[in-house]
């Protein structure tokens, strides 16, 4: 079988004044296998079009599409779900969906979810092992600054809890895809700069 491969279709972006999020599109990544393909996050509205092309560029139709991950239920996540009708939703069921997780469940080898929370309650996050280990962080890790400062995402229920999130996926990753902005390596040792 062919190895997993990641590829980010729509990176994400946010604007704030301060505090106050003026805007907010997810990042959305696509996951995939041989013919087995997953989409991580669907981003918002405003990023369809840009979806969509990014999915006809690499010759996959919205049907082509057999599960969408959802990091978390906001609506800069999951606004582009509508596009993919026959597709499985995997969430967390404190977000809506029918997950119940306590540590990694795995989508198929390499290619596994693990519970991420502090910005949401149920908020999940996807790690890939391929040539590297990738973490598709979600809001987990809004943006590479978090790290960087180390600081949890600016709307969290609890810091200390998206905290740990954070640490887990910095000390599992070589690469993180943000929820908001593109992906970032890792220092090779780990939590660098904490």
């Amino acid at each position: 079988m062919s190895a997993n491969r990641v590829e980010v279709l729509c990176p994400g972006m946010i604007r704030r004044d301060g505090p106050v999020v003026l805007e907010a599109r997810s990042t959305v990544t696509l996951v995939s296998r041989g013919d087995r393909r997953v989409l991580v996050d669907t981003s918002g509205p405003e990023n369809r079009g840009t979806l969509l092309e990014a999915l006809e560029a690499r010759g996959v139709p919205p049907e082509g599409i057999e599960a969408v991950v959802l990091t978390h239920a906001h609506g800069d996540h999951v606004g582009n779900l509508s596009l993919f009708p026959h597709a499985k939703v995997i969430a967390h069921r404190l977000e809506g969906g029918s997950l119940a997780l306590d540590g990694e469940v795995e989508l198929w080898e390499g290619v596994g979810i693990v519970p991420t929370p502090g910005h949401t309650p149920g908020s999940i996050s996807v790690v890939v092992r391929a040539e590297e280990t990738y973490a598709l962080a979600g809001d987990a890790i809004p943006t590479e600054d978090n790290v960087r400062r180390w600081v949890p995402p600016g709307h969290h229920f609890d810091r200390e809890r998206a905290m740990e999130s954070m640490a887990l996926l910095v000390g599992m990753a070589d690469v993180i895809v943000p929820g908001h902005g593109p992906p970032f390596r890792v220092a090779r040792e780990k939590g660098e700069g904490r």
